[in-house]
């Protein structure tokens, strides 16, 4: 992913993200869906055709569940991915 300011770090820019995302869907007893988030943003870069990362800056976000989520760019960030898996799951006839 590409950041949106590069991040400087010993004099090195840092423009891109490399991302671990994990998503565990789950359901309520009441139907409602719910799910546990773990985000995983990387600091990179490349050089030469060298990838360089800065694991010692990395930046973790988790939610433990949905109701966690209160940030509006998280919230539409979760949607889309949502979004997206329920099209593949159609798509696949699953």
């Amino acid at each position: 992913m590409n950041a949106t300011a590069p991040i400087e770090i010993n004099g090195k820019s840092y423009d891109r993200w490399s991302l671990n995302i994990a998503i565990t869907g789950t359901y309520k007893g009441n139907g409602h869906p719910d799910a546990c988030i773990n985000l995983l943003l990387t600091p990179t870069a490349v050089e030469s055709g060298e990838v360089i990362t800065a694991p010692d800056a990395a930046i973790s976000i988790l939610r433990g569940r949905l109701a966690e989520v209160t940030d509006p760019a998280e919230q539409a960030a979760i949607a889309a991915i949502q979004n997206a898996l329920q099209t593949y799951i159609q798509a696949k006839g699953l």
